[in-house]
């Protein structure tokens, strides 16, 4: 028997924030041998959990093709079957691993573990990060023992406000402590402003091309002792880069692994506000702007914004605010106002307490354990 099985994957949006629940139980005292994953053959999950160790099977589930390219369309006729040869192969692993607990994540990948949870009647736990969930926790939830939100305005049944799984990397982070030899590790002066814009992990376009105002802009101003970290997305990589003027310094990176350091070392955030970073910037306290992605499904990326910008905990802008220059003039007049800077900050930080705290793993255990007590 082990205790806790976790699926759920497709997209590295849900694959980040399974490591994180899988590495909140370690930390919580459960042995990674009495913990599971479970998601797809053809996710980035397969990358993503070579490092975490936590045995994983990958199911050969694939997501829906909203193309209309012929060997898109092909992937839709066959998705029938591979969600029955998954769901086949997922009720063989809860024979096999027999677990208290199915926590999800959602994502196409989350859906055999989740049909093959109920039909043995173990309990599923959907956990909800976004402000809209995605479709497979809608369907899920309509069975699920307990569903863990991250906005307390959830209409999820049986939804407990536990805050949004963030990985121990970023939980454990404290800024200002690792913050001279993250400048260090990236050969920055103590003393140097940082700028990060960051498009999640495929990058931005949007926000790529917002970074040569945004260079362009901070010498303008003549402000000194700055830098611009742009992790633009490793396929972005080949593109040109900007042209950058000498008064500035410009980093370029593709993907890291090591957010925590570029975390520590970030002034001013310029990011997308998908649920995983909305929730780093809560639990670390950080200086944003929030750029919506504007064709999010159910804009559900605008709503994630909202939830700070409307506690003054952010500045949320538009798309067409990179292009026209408005976004570059916000970083400039935060990186001069260090008083709003950091009040912006330490209202995120306020935001972001239930994310720091055991809220989402005391509910699995709960409802893991409610089983057991059931079936003395």
């Amino acid at each position: 028997m082990v205790f806790a099985v976790v699926t759920g994957g497709g997209t590295s949006g849900h694959v980040i924030p399974a490591i994180a629940v899988l590495e909140a139980l370690e930390d919580a005292g459960y042995s990674t041998s009495n913990l599971r994953y479970v998601g797809a053959e053809r996710g980035i999950e397969t990358r993503l959990m070579k490092d975490v160790p936590v045995e994983a099977v990958f199911l050969p589930i694939s997501g829906f093709q909203r193309s209309l390219q012929p060997r898109r369309l092909w992937q839709n006729v066959l998705l029938p079957f591979r969600l029955l040869r998954s769901t086949q192969k997922a009720k063989g692993l809860i024979a096999k691993w027999a677990p208290q607990v199915v926590v999800s994540l959602g994502g196409y990948a989350s859906e055999p573990m989740a049909r093959a949870a109920r039909a043995a009647h173990v309990p599923l736990v959907c956990v909800s990060y976004d402000r809209i969930p995605g479709l497979a926790t809608k369907r899920q939830q309509r069975y699920a023992a307990a569903c863990a939100v991250a906005f307390a305005d959830s209409h999820l049944n049986n939804a407990t406000h536990t805050g949004a799984p963030i990985r121990r990397s970023i939980r454990s982070l404290n800024r200002a402590s690792q913050r001279a030899r993250a400048l260090e590790r990236y050969s920055l002066t103590p003393q140097t402003q940082v700028i990060t814009v960051v498009g999640g992990s495929l990058g931005s376009a949007v926000l790529n091309e917002a970074v040569q105002g945004i260079l362009q802009k901070v010498h303008d101003v003549g402000l000194s002792e700055i830098a611009v970290v742009h992790l633009c997305g490793e396929r972005f990589m080949s593109t040109p880069e900007p042209t950058v003027p000498k008064s500035v310094t410009y980093l370029r990176i593709g993907y890291t692994d090591h957010m925590d350091d570029v975390y520590s070392m970030t002034d001013v955030l310029v990011c997308r506000a998908g649920a995983s970073t909305v929730a780093e910037i809560a639990a670390l306290g950080l200086c944003s702007i929030v750029v919506p992605w504007k064709d999010a499904a159910e804009n559900h990326q605008e709503l994630n914004a909202r939830w700070l910008s409307d506690a003054d905990a952010a500045v949320m802008m538009h798309e067409d605010d990179c292009s026209d220059g408005t976004v570059a003039d916000v970083v400039c007049d935060l990186l001069v106002d260090t008083h709003r800077r950091q009040k912006i900050a330490s209202a995120a930080y306020k935001m972001g307490e239930l994310h720091r705290s055991s809220a989402l793993v005391d509910l699995i255990v709960s409802v893991a354990n409610r089983t057991v007590q059931e079936h003395r």
